[in-house]
């Protein structure tokens, strides 16, 4: 996207933020449609990179990555109507991905490039849980590789950690933190001008060291 792209989505989403209400939103919908659009040709071009290195983006529809714009308020603390980032994840089932996915966020100071996987099911959870555990000297290995650590970091979102370490491990487990989690997001986060230019190149590189832990972790999705 060029400069001026980004600046005008980068305002729009702040002003969206200052009058998140329907009213305001449709009066200006064909504004925010045309913003959009060079964002969608983007993340089509990124999917056709990243399915050249990573099978799971093959056959994956811009459709299916984009987030739409309009927020889903009956489940969430969050009450206004539309959200105030542009999002993508690409991964199996796009934005419906439930195993490891790479999402991008682009939010007026909050952006950010994240993989993992988020929030799984109970079940899942408990299985990568003892994954780790049986095989703690390669989930070390992955995690601090110099080509991921250089550029992410994982971070708890929405204080998803437990106090204390699950019953079945030990409490004293040398990977005590990870076993933990409740989700597994590692984050890069990225200033705004990031998406200036040929952006799509930079996330298609940033995204390829987390690679080898996505196939780690999704080995529970995939036995």
């Amino acid at each position: 996207m060029t400069e001026s792209d980004v600046s005008a989505i980068l305002g729009f989403l702040r002003q969206l933020g200052a009058n998140n209400d329907r009213s305001w939103f449709k009066a200006r919908k064909a504004e925010f449609d045309a913003l959009r659009n060079p964002w969608l040709r983007d993340i089509e071009r990124l999917i056709s990179l990243m399915s050249r290195w990573d099978e799971k983006a093959r056959g994956l529809t811009v459709q299916q990555s984009v987030y739409r714009i309009y927020r889903d308020t009956r489940f969430s603390r969050y009450k206004e109507p539309y959200k105030t980032h542009f999002g993508a994840v690409i991964g199996r089932g796009g934005r419906h991905c439930v195993s490891s996915g790479y999402y991008l966020h682009l939010e007026p100071g909050k952006s950010m490039l994240c993989g993992g996987v988020w929030w799984p099911e109970r079940d899942k959870l408990q299985a990568m849980r003892r994954l780790i555990d049986a095989e703690p000297e390669e989930f070390t290995r992955l995690i601090n590789a110099p080509e991921l650590t250089s550029h992410y970091s994982f971070e708890d979102f929405d204080n998803g950690s437990l106090k204390r370490v699950p019953r079945d491990f030990a409490p004293d487990h040398p990977l005590a933190k990870y076993l933990k989690m409740r989700s597994y997001i590692l984050v890069k986060r990225v200033p705004d001008d990031y998406f200036i230019g040929d952006w799509v190149t930079k996330v298609d590189a940033d995204f390829r060291p987390l690679k080898p832990l996505h196939y780690f972790l999704d080995y529970v999705y995939d036995e």
